[in-house]
């Protein structure tokens, strides 16, 4: 599917109102491209066809038509002399993982091409703010360029916004009830997400840091200044996305530390237990002992009730006296 919009050439953008031209056959914009008139064309999940007629129109190199026809390239930007080919990537989340939706752009002296998927709908917001201002069209198909990479960008801060919710939720949780066996499913999930950002925005930050030095796209100081402050936006996102992973590198740190923390009480438990119960063993097995064999049965004064009933009076105040003394000690 081809969208388009058109301005002829032989209007005067300085003096007013103009009329522009919408969604026209291929056969008026092959003719629009020969007459040099001003115009964007949008090309939703371009068919093997339409790259094809796009590259005999355009003139494209063989190397743009391969990156246009294959999938998850990084972003770059290709300077030729009669067009710059740049590529973005706005990111999209699909069942718990981030994927880079990919947005090919061609900026020539007056045609403006953008090639994506229908997944990608910041090109849906600058296409239709264009449609309803004419004031872009005065400033150039640059300004185009810079109104969908400004779109694009600022499909990361609903995502990044998400996932510092989700990271606090995960961190007051711990903080509250204790961790939970599958607690760590969804920050290792998330780790992945932000690593996946990182990987879009790093060479997107690179490919900004080129335009603004491309004299085609920044002709004076106000267009460049656009894409400056764009610039500084990805590397705020990219320092988001840095803060971030190391959030949930905290929050497994929290993990870590109650698992640490909860082996440390079942062995303080267990120490506790066998330190009470030691006496009681200590008599038990005392009177078990056959030190030495003496040549005569050695006569007690007092009957075996009555040291059974001594025996078990002392283990049973041992162990009274060591709950005690545990317990006085904050220990129980």
């Amino acid at each position: 599917m081809i969208r388009s919009l058109i301005v002829s050439h032989t209007v005067n953008f300085e003096e007013g109102d103009f009329l522009v031209g919408r969604n026209f056959p291929q056969e008026k914009l092959e003719q629009a491209i020969a007459d040099g008139d001003s115009m964007w064309m949008d090309f939703l999940d371009p068919s093997p066809e339409e790259i094809t007629w796009l590259e005999q129109h355009l003139k494209l190199h063989p190397s743009v038509v391969s990156d246009l026809r294959a999938e998850d390239r990084r972003p770059a930007l290709l300077v030729y002399p009669g067009y710059i080919f740049l590529s973005l990537f706005q990111p999209h989340l699909s069942l718990n993982r981030i994927q880079g939706r990919e947005v090919h752009c061609i900026i020539g002296d007056n045609i403006f091409v953008t090639l994506r998927s229908a997944h990608a709908t910041a090109v849906d917001e600058a296409y239709d703010r264009v449609v309803q201002n004419l004031s872009p069209w005065k400033q150039g198909v640059a300004y185009f360029l810079y109104l969908t990479t400004q779109y694009v960008t600022d499909a990361y801060y609903p995502l990044l916004d998400r996932i510092s919710n989700q990271l606090n939720y995960l961190e007051e949780k711990l903080m509250a009830n204790g961790m939970d066996k599958q607690a760590r499913k969804p920050v290792y999930a998330i780790k992945q997400q932000l690593i996946h950002l990182r990987q879009m925005v790093a060479p997107q930050r690179e490919v900004l840091s080129n335009v603004i030095g491309e004299e085609r796209l920044s002709r004076n100081s106000e267009t460049r200044d656009l894409f400056r402050h764009l610039y500084e936006r990805l590397l705020r996102i990219y320092d988001v996305i840095d803060a971030q992973r190391d959030l949930a590198t905290n929050v497994l740190d929290m993990m870590d530390s109650q698992e640490s923390n909860k082996v440390v009480e079942a062995l303080n438990r267990l120490t506790l237990f066998s330190m009470i119960f030691l006496p009681m063993t200590f008599f038990a097995t005392f009177f078990e002992l056959n030190i030495a064999e003496p040549s005569e049965p050695a006569v007690l004064p007092i009957s075996g009730n009555a040291l059974l009933f001594i025996i078990l009076s002392l283990m049973v105040s041992s162990t009274v006296v060591m709950v005690v003394v545990l317990r006085r000690r904050g220990l129980l």
